[in-house]
């Protein structure tokens, strides 16, 4: 299985090509001007900054940084600040076709990351045309491709190059921006899937399945390592709530509430007593852009669940926190251990100590970050000091303080010299123990702080400007790498992300899930697939199966229409008529609750009701009783006139949808009036269909306004009667 044609598909912009003309550079400046003057990424943006912050349009409004610059040597993504940049008049052309794709359509920064990506390796190719871009040619599309498959060895990565280039491609072709003709056909084939996990179909709207609900409790028993124990805390609160991640992730460390059922506030100790109260959780919600915070409220038998993972999580974070702290306290300083924070120098027993590490990690992370370091030396001063206290008359020894006394003399300037230039000079086996023989201290390998604390500030990620809160009073800060499986790096900290959650839970092509790891699986042997949403829909599902309310599960998901609860419905037919009958037999109101009740004998009511009622599904308008396995439905689709239409009264939603179709309906049969006086055929039938669906919509809608009638009954009109009635 492959990836659909369609992913190699051009790039929309907000420019017209019918407005180009026959000249490609004067093309390409009504590109760039057009470009400078859209709002995309906000009107302040500056166009000619090396470097755009850029929000997403996604509901959490995420930051990202675009960097116009060309590949590191390495082909490493770090040190970019440092990179060099790209050259004009590519850079405009760049800088104009991501601008007016946004304005067009907006998306997440890191698409535009990996346009940005694409783009450099179509950019190298240009070095001996002055990076014009419309110089460009085909040749030079199928070299960006095969340098961008020399360059990664993934094959996404190396696709999503090409997918990039294709857009390019369009954008320049489509637009008259080169001189030559563009007939660019990508020869990296899509990745195939078979030997990853995207092979395994899943039902993106599904729920947990029995195994993993099975599976988490014991997981979470047998954890041990830090890690774990916190992503499994994790996965516990989404267990207690309906928590959007993002909302999770950004829960403040100081989030527990306690209220008293009159909303007066109280305090943690409270829980310890028998008293009634309100337990919740201070977050920040996703999808209110005006409420800067709101409350969770917690099921009375989850709160222990809760505060214990609250507590692990505490305990495994406040190092994280303390730095952030440290860090909001000192702008411009990264957090170091006290005793070196004051050094101007770091030795490599010190480095390791940060990274707590040994010290050839430490000299492979300094040199990953292409940190200079300072190799072991001696300072002129002392040098020239140890060799005047010589008092030797050897000749030999004469001889090295000459050579060492010529060494000093080339470069006056230099205030320290490196052993590998004394080796070179003096001829003695063991330069360190003549050094000590002289009395001249040998200062080990070292690094300026100032550049450490330039990569832990770079590998630090703060959080945006407009959260409610601060870094240092975010419950999920854990320091850099913390669950990548390796060393973490305590001096940089972040949030966790969705990421990481979604590898522990689901695995990657490279590793394990949490359930792989511990040998849980499927009763047929499959891996257990699920993500953190299918919690958020099955705790919906759940609340809507013990009969509460939609009003309540859209405030507890924090939706703004009970119609967004219907997507969290995951109910089976049967589920929902099992809930009706029992709702029918005990006060509902109709033909089917008069049969539920016309026997004394309450099981052969109940036996008579499930071989009437034997599913349900919800509708526009109300919940449709027909049972579909006994044959197709003849009013598809035309519900509110339909015998087997059940109302559930005071459902804001149905309510809503029957008097608009009431209105609908009116408009219609006014215009059938008038074509029933010209005397259209078939007039008269649609006019008597009309006038019955606006009676049975008019007795919907008084049902729903009828005080006497208390709000959750379900309601099953009396059609002939009705039709009586109205005849």
């Amino acid at each position: 299985m492959k990836r659909k044609k369609s992913a190699l598909a051009g790039l929309s912009i907000a420019l017209d090509p019918l407005a180009m003309g026959g000249d490609p550079k004067a093309n390409l400046e009504r590109m760039v001007l057009a470009a400078r003057n859209s709002v995309a990424f906000g009107a302040d943006l500056a166009f000619d900054d090396d470097n755009w912050e850029v929000r997403s349009s996604t509901a959490n409004n995420r930051k990202s940084t675009l960097w116009f610059t060309v590949h590191d040597i390495e082909g490493a993504s770090r040190d970019v600040e440092s990179r060099e940049r790209l050259k004009e008049p590519f850079s405009a052309f760049l800088k104009a076709t991501i601008r007016l794709s946004e304005a067009a359509a907006p998306r997440s920064g890191s698409s535009h990351e990996a346009m940005l990506g694409a783009a450099r390796y179509l950019y190298d190719q240009l070095r001996h045309r002055q990076y014009d871009p419309t110089r460009v040619t085909r040749h030079d599309f199928e070299q960006a491709e095969r340098a961008a498959r020399e360059r990664v060895s993934s094959p996404w990565s190396q696709y999503a190059v090409v997918v990039n280039l294709v857009k390019i491609a369009s954008v320049i072709s489509r637009h008259r921006l080169s001189y030559a003709p563009l007939e660019y056909r990508p020869r990296t084939p899509a990745p195939d899937y078979h030997h990853l996990k995207a092979t395994i179909v899943h039902d993106a709207d599904g729920l947990p399945s029995d195994a993993a609900l099975a599976a988490i409790p014991l997981i979470s028993l047998q954890v041990t390592e830090p890690r774990d124990v916190c992503m499994m805390r994790t996965i516990e609160l989404l267990h207690c709530a309906p928590w959007r991640i993002g909302e999770l992730l950004s829960l403040p460390n100081d989030c527990e509430v306690v209220v008293s059922p009159d909303g007066q506030p109280l305090t943690l100790d409270c829980l310890n007593e028998e008293r009634p109260l309100r337990y919740g959780l201070r977050y920040r919600p996703e999808k209110s852009p005006g409420l800067q915070t709101d409350i969770k409220w917690i099921p009375t038998a989850a709160v222990p669940l809760v505060r214990r993972a609250l507590t692990d999580l505490r305990r495994h974070s406040e190092h994280g926190r303390n730095v952030a702290a440290y860090m909001e306290t000192n702008p411009g300083r990264a957090w170091l251990p006290p005793d070196i924070r004051d050094c101007e120098r770091l030795s490599i027993d010190q480095i390791a100590k940060i990274l707590e590490s040994d010290t050839r990690e430490a000299f492979r992370w300094l040199r990953s970050f292409d940190v200079a370091i300072r190799s072991d030396h001696v300072h002129r001063k002392e040098l020239i000091a140890g060799l005047n206290t010589t008092l030797s008359a050897k000749a030999s020894e004469k001889a090295l303080l000459t050579a060492a006394m010529e060494l000093l003399q080339r470069d006056e300037t230099k205030p320290f010299l490196a052993i590998a230039e004394l080796k070179d000079v003096i001829a003695v086996k063991d330069v360190y123990r003549w050094l000590r023989y002289k009395k001249v201290h040998v200062y080990p390998f070292s690094v300026a702080r100032d550049d450490v604390e330039a990569v832990l500030l770079r590998l630090h990620r703060d959080v945006s400007p407009e959260f409610p809160w601060k870094l240092s009073e975010c419950l999920f800060v854990f320091p850099h790498r913390f669950f990548a499986g390796q060393r973490s790096l305590p001096p940089s900290t972040s949030l966790m992300t969705r990421d990481q959650l979604r590898y522990f839970l689901t695995g990657t092509a490279q590793t394990s899930s949490i359930f792989e790891r511990l040998g849980f699986e499927e009763p047929d042997g499959s891996p257990i697939h699920v993500t953190s949403h299918m919690f958020r829909r099955w705790l919906a599902t759940l609340a809507l199966n013990e009969d509460m309310s939609a009003a309540h599960v859209q405030n507890w998901l924090g939706h703004k229409s009970e119609r967004n609860v219907i997507a969290y419905d995951r109910r089976t037919p049967e589920q929902i008529a099992r809930l009706m009958r029992t709702a029918l037999m005990e006060s509902g109101i109709g033909p089917l609750a008069e049969l539920a009740r016309a026997s004394a004998d309450a099981e052969e009511n109940e036996s008579l009701l499930e071989a009437v009622l034997p599913t349900a599904h919800e509708t526009d308008h109300g919940l449709c009783t027909r049972g579909w396995a006994f044959g197709p439905c003849a009013r598809y689709g035309i519900c509110a006139g339909c015998e087997k239409q059940m109302i559930l009264k005071g459902d804001r939603e149905h309510r809503r949808a029957a008097a608009e179709t009431l209105r609908e309906n009116q408009l219609l049969l006014a215009h059938a009036n008038e074509q029933g006086n010209g005397v259209r055929r078939g007039a008269s039938n649609q006019i008597r269909f009309l006038e019955t669906e606006i009676a049975t919509l008019e007795a919907t809608l008084s049902i729903h306004d009828d005080i006497s009638i208390a709000d959750g009954t379900y309601v099953q009109l009396d059609l002939p009667r009705l039709q009586e009635a109205k005849s």
